[in-house]
């Protein structure tokens, strides 16, 4: 059984990898999203600002509550977290949500090279296994 993912929740849609993410999402030639752009307070989009498409929701890290945020995911079918550095705090909370509101699929925002994972409800982090760099040996002459 396929799904067919329509409505999107995209936070950190004002940063760098958030605003390429939601372009991508508007110039799809294969199907039309919905997508729900959450952004900080006193933040705009680059992209998408008048797309009838992207409905702009602004969120705080300081008063994110998963039960508020459950509310606002319901009938999401995506949740994709653009978010970096501090911000990332709140990535529990909206996990916790998005499996409250069943949420289909959650795109967490690890872009880098060391990650934690958390299962929803999970209060304790893993850490994954990071790789140890490369030796490279000197060639002499």
């Amino acid at each position: 059984m396929t799904f067919k993912f329509e409505r999107i929740a995209l936070f950190g849609a004002d940063g760098q990898i958030g605003n390429s993410i939601l372009e991508a999402l508007l110039q799809c030639d294969k199907q039309e999203f919905t997508i729900l752009a959450f952004i900080p307070p006193g933040s705009e989009l680059s992209s998408g600002k008048s797309d009838p498409r992207v409905t702009i929701k602004e969120f705080s890290i300081e008063a994110l509550s998963k039960e508020t945020l459950r509310g606002e995911l319901l009938g999401v079918d995506v949740v994709i977290s653009a978010l970096n550095g501090k911000a990332l705090e709140a990535q529990t909370t909206i996990q916790d949500a998005a499996a409250g509101a069943h949420v289909r699929r959650y795109y967490p925002s690890e872009y880098g090279m060391h990650s934690i994972y958390r299962k929803p409800g999970d209060p304790q982090g893993y850490i994954h296994p990071v790789r140890l760099p490369f030796e490279f040996s000197r060639i002499s002459d």
